[in-house]
Order: C-alpha cells, then structure tokens, then sequence
C-alpha cells in the first residue's frame, strides 16, 4: 500500500519525474490519478503493473515508467 501521511509530496516527487521527461501533461494528470488511486487503494504491484502497460501502450517512455516504480517502491508501506 502507499503510504498516505504524506501524499502530497509523493505527488511533487511524481510530478517532477513528469515535468523532467516533459510528458504532456493530459497524459501525465490521468497517469499519476491513477496510480496513486491503485497503489493506495489496491497494491503497490497493481500500481506497478499498470505504469508498465503504460508503458508497452507507448504512452509514456522506459525512462519514465522505470523512475516511476522506483518512486513506488519507495513509498510502500509494508503491513
């Protein structure tokens, strides 16, 4: 699960990887939307999974979504 306490500087830290590998922006709103809706409310794997479709759909680039799971990764909260 992501850990929530402090959602909103996940949602800087995932912006910035957005705005350095300047992804458009309707692309990037509804990508991190959902990813923090997923890893919140599912699983971080879940949320994982979803960023490498995206992925494989081209919408965003390798570098992109491989920066964006090490984000996830570091923002899990184990139960």
């Amino acid at each position: 699960m992501l850990n929530l306490n402090r959602v909103t500087t996940f949602r800087y830290d995932i912006r910035e990887i957005m705005s350095h590998h300047e992804v458009d922006e309707a692309v990037a709103s509804t990508l991190i939307a959902s990813v923090i809706a997923k890893a919140s409310r599912i699983s971080i794997v879940s949320a994982i999974s979803y960023v490498r479709e995206q992925e494989k759909a081209e919408a965003i680039k390798t570098e992109v979504s491989a920066e964006i799971c090490d984000l996830l990764d570091r923002w899990a909260r184990y139960r």
